[in-house]
């Protein structure tokens, strides 16, 4: 039971540590840089990311850190391998990243699929650049937060 306690608490660490830098990196400057170029250029190149995530290395680290969030949740209760640091970095990793991006962010980016990226004065493409960046800041804060969380996890279960 510690080996796989343990080695879920690693997985986590590790997925929620690569899903924080990605959502990071389209925080911090790739969505700036789409805003400083045409709308149809925009729009094209998130269009196109938002076909290319769709990937089996991003779906093990995005879904199986979402998995591995709920096992954790569950595993708490049974053992005192998963402590509170534990939980809540798995409850802001499930609910803070998990849930906000099926909630908030995937049904923008279907919207944004359905938009003709010729109208250059899309008012989809304002909205979607004002409202899925500020849930992707959400969702990078909650994988931060949850990659730092199940490390002071492992740290403590270690000593």
């Amino acid at each position: 039971m510690d080996d796989l306690v343990n080695s879920l608490l690693f997985f986590s660490l590790i997925g929620s540590g690569l899903v924080a830098g990605m959502f990071f990196a389209f925080s911090n400057f790739i969505m700036k840089a789409f805003s400083k170029v045409s709308h149809s250029n925009g729009m094209t190149a998130m269009q196109e990311i938002n076909k290319t995530v769709l990937n089996p290395w991003f779906f093990l680290f995005f879904l199986g850190t979402a998995l591995s969030s709920v096992v954790l949740m569950i595993l708490y209760f049974f053992t005192s391998l998963v402590t509170v640091w534990g939980l809540i970095g798995a409850t802001c990793y499930f609910f803070g990243c998990f849930m906000v991006t099926g909630i908030r962010n995937v049904p923008l980016n279907n919207e944004l699929a359905k938009v003709n990226t010729e109208d250059k004065e899309s008012k989809v493409w304002r909205h979607f650049l004002k409202t899925w960046t500020t849930w992707n800041h959400v969702r990078t804060l909650a994988s931060l937060v949850a990659m730092i969380l199940f490390l002071i996890n492992l740290l403590s279960s270690t000593n």
